[in-house]
């Protein structure tokens, strides 16, 4: 029986092509998972509202809004792992917070966040004493992904959409909302700070979020003031975003913010710890195909369980929960609005001077110019595979003639 004798640059060839299979599917993207912590300033994302100094913010960032806003991300999460009640008599942080940019005391200027009550999505946004609230009527923790969007107009009214109906809305204060600069705080390590996952101060009794975040988008006007088709991939950065959280990192504890806007970025951190060392990397995305066939059925509200699709990436980095140092200030560049459908005013954040973050944060590519390196090394690798391996076939059958 003849011995195949497979030539070298064919070899060589194979594997170059077979290493390219892994990098595709690791720009696949990713989300965060978070586990509901508890206190102690882990399992959570704190992202600096700008440099802040002995406690105090002294200049502000993009992501520090001060008028009209609108917050769109996806979420992931099950009925029993957000047990908090309904919200109507107390307040969106009496919920499992997802998204938590209060102050402690009054709201000077002001404060917002985003909570799961009664396995709703709750709204609330406070100037100085006085607070508005609104209540989604969906119920949004039955296992699938859910798109959810909540606006501010600048005349206060509130509004939430879930995947682009509109889901609640009610009156609120009018006027600025943004973290006051040079503010006094008695919460050092948590009021400068947009907190992502848990209620930032850690106050007793407060309820945290246990389930999966996704490309979260801000941006300084009011996107949608009717029902809306629900997106079918990432969002997408434009004249009024002021920052884009891809959570396509997929490992180590930055995040970073590629919005793109003017003043920026406003990268965050994750703060690890509690009992599942959170929050972890989850392969689990809105964007893979199962996912989005999935979101176009009606899923049972019974879901899947969280420990039913682990797909964590482990990890053991502990951060010690510290103020970030002073920033030195950067001349802002006013963005060029662009016309969105539906829209109401835009409003750049008058207050804000932009700034640049410590080196620790602002030295990491964001996420859009990251995932495009790993693309573009496997095709030159394919390219370079598929050339190595037709050369060898011809020479091994010039050889055989």
């Amino acid at each position: 029986m003849p011995k195949l004798h497979m030539p070298l640059p064919i070899l060589f060839g194979l594997f170059l092509f077979c290493a390219t299979l892994r990098p595709a599917a690791a720009a696949e993207g990713s989300s965060l998972h978070f586990f509901g912590g508890g206190s102690g300033d882990v399992d959570r994302v704190k992202i600096p509202l700008g440099s802040i100094d002995d406690g105090q913010l002294r200049a502000s960032l993009p992501v520090n809004v001060a008028d009209a806003f609108t917050i769109e991300f996806w979420m992931q999460a099950t009925p029993g792992a957000n047990n908090a009640a309904a919200c109507a008599d107390n307040g969106w942080y009496y919920g499992n917070i997802i998204i938590d940019r209060d102050v402690d005391g009054a709201g000077d200027y002001g404060d917002y966040g985003v909570a799961l009550c009664d396995q709703r999505i709750a709204f609330g946004v406070a100037v100085g004493e006085t607070e508005g609230m609104v209540f989604g009527a969906t119920p949004v923790t039955d296992g699938a992904w859910h798109h959810i969007a909540v606006t501010r107009a600048a005349g206060g009214n509130l509004a939430i959409f879930v995947d682009g109906r509109l889901d609640g809305q009610a009156p609120g204060p009018a006027g600025q909302i943004d973290y006051r600069t040079n503010r006094p705080t008695d919460q050092p390590n948590s009021d400068p700070y947009l907190v992502l996952g848990a209620e930032k101060h850690d106050y007793e009794g407060s309820a945290y979020y246990h389930g999966r975040l996704d490309d979260l988008h801000i941006a300084n006007q009011v996107r949608y003031t009717s029902d809306f088709v629900r997106p079918s991939g990432p969002h997408q950065p434009d004249g009024a975003t002021v920052a884009l959280y891809r959570f396509d990192e997929g490992s180590g504890v930055i995040v970073n913010d590629s919005s793109g806007a003017p003043g920026g970025p406003s990268h965050g951190m994750l703060m690890l710890g509690g009992p599942a060392n959170g929050p972890l990397w989850s392969d689990e995305h809105p964007f893979r195909a199962d996912e989005t066939a999935a979101l176009e059925q009606d899923l049972s509200s019974e879901g899947a369980p969280e420990d039913a699709v682990p797909n964590e990436l482990e990890t053991s980095v502990v951060i010690t929960p510290t103020p970030f140092p002073p920033l030195e200030a950067s001349t802002p560049v006013p963005p060029e609005p662009l016309p969105l459908s539906p829209t109401a005013e835009v409003v750049v954040n008058p207050t804000s001077t932009p700034v640049n973050l410590p080196a620790a944060l602002s030295s990491a590519p964001p996420p859009d110019a990251a995932s495009g390196q790993p693309i573009l090394v496997a095709l030159v690798i394919t390219l370079l595979g598929l050339g190595t391996i037709v050369g060898g076939i011809l020479i091994w059958h010039r050889r055989k003639r």
